[in-house]
């Protein structure tokens, strides 16, 4: 049960999730909770406190574990894993994270819900990092979930064919494992970069860097439906987002409150949206029940065909150069 805010209590908000861009799509509820409590700066606990560093509403950002939680009026955003149901004013409440918006996935445990108008994502970290040239496409080749991860032979190929225009490629991205109710190893790829520079695992390398990358000398970031999507939706950089089986329109950077700014969306020839399309929970399941992340296409396809040939990605990337 929920106490009232106690007189001098400062209001917190639990980002209950592993996720780089989990966490990021919870900011909007961070400025919706703050502005119901008069604009108050919020103390906010999460598995990636570096990301609220400087941010105006934000009084403090704490591990998840911290033991100040204790004396905070908490406010619990929900982690979104498949058929978890969670206590919602008194109801066992279900929610199908791959059908629903991710920004909305947060608000909507609080009660809230937001238009298109308070969907940007706003960071405030940025930190310089310079590689002695500029105006490059930032790539971001990574294995995950087999649905969101396009073929190495295709990023090498990719990379390869933008060196022979001149065009310097930068890729980004470490081996990483997602926990908690799903365990997924994520590394990252082996690229041969002729023109450009492979940070692949750079330890150096984290969101601040990157954004400065994005804002100051990236022409584009390349990636599938990822933690650098949200990343890169915070700056001003032109963003291509490859095709999954996944709707584009739910993971996809609000800019000025549309999803129109500096985006570009290219999928295969399959635009099904699997994982979002209830019709599948009910073929796989028999219930509306969510999808669990896929393995294999679910339109029992020998190859995912939502996800983008490497000719339509060079082509739109060319024509930003021109």
């Amino acid at each position: 049960m929920r106490h009232a805010l106690q007189d001098g209590q400062r209001v917190g908000l639990l980002i209950n999730t592993p996720a780089l861009g989990d966490t990021i799509a919870a900011i909007p509820t961070l400025r919706k909770l703050s502005k119901a409590y008069d604009n108050a700066q919020l103390t906010v606990f999460t598995s990636k406190p570096f990301l609220f560093e400087n941010h105006p509403l934000v009084f403090q950002a704490l591990p998840l574990d911290s033991p100040i939680k204790e004396s905070c009026h908490i406010h619990e955003t929900f982690f979104p894993i498949v058929g978890a149901s969670h206590d919602l004013r008194g109801r066992k409440v279900e929610f199908r994270y791959s059908n629903m918006d991710l920004r909305q996935f947060h608000a909507v445990s609080l009660g809230f819900v937001l238009t298109e108008s308070e969907m940007d994502m706003d960071l405030y970290i940025e930190r310089e990092r310079e590689i002695g040239f500029k105006d490059y496409v930032l790539i971001h080749p990574t294995h995950t979930w087999p649905t969101r991860t396009w073929d190495e032979e295709k990023w090498q190929e990719l990379t390869d064919r933008l060196n022979d225009q001149g065009i310097p490629v930068v890729a980004i991205g470490r081996d990483s494992k997602e926990t908690g109710h799903f365990n997924v190893e994520k590394p990252v790829m082996n690229l041969n970069i002729k023109h450009g520079l492979n940070m692949l695992n750079d330890p150096t390398n984290d969101p601040a860097e990157l954004r400065w990358m994005m804002n100051n000398k990236a022409r584009v970031v390349v990636t599938m439906d990822s933690g650098i999507l949200h990343v890169a939706g915070t700056t001003d950089v032109h963003v291509i987002q490859l095709g999954s089986s996944i709707n584009n329109k739910l993971r996809a950077p609000y800019r000025g409150g549309s999803q129109e700014y500096k985006y570009d969306f290219i999928r295969g020839g399959c635009g099904v949206f699997c994982s979002s399309n209830m019709k599948y929970n009910i073929k796989t399941h028999g219930s509306i029940q969510a999808i669990p992340p896929q393995i294999n296409c679910l339109e029992d396809k020998k190859e995912f065909e939502c996800h983008p040939s490497v000719d339509a990605v060079y082509n739109r990337i060319v024509k930003l150069y021109e």
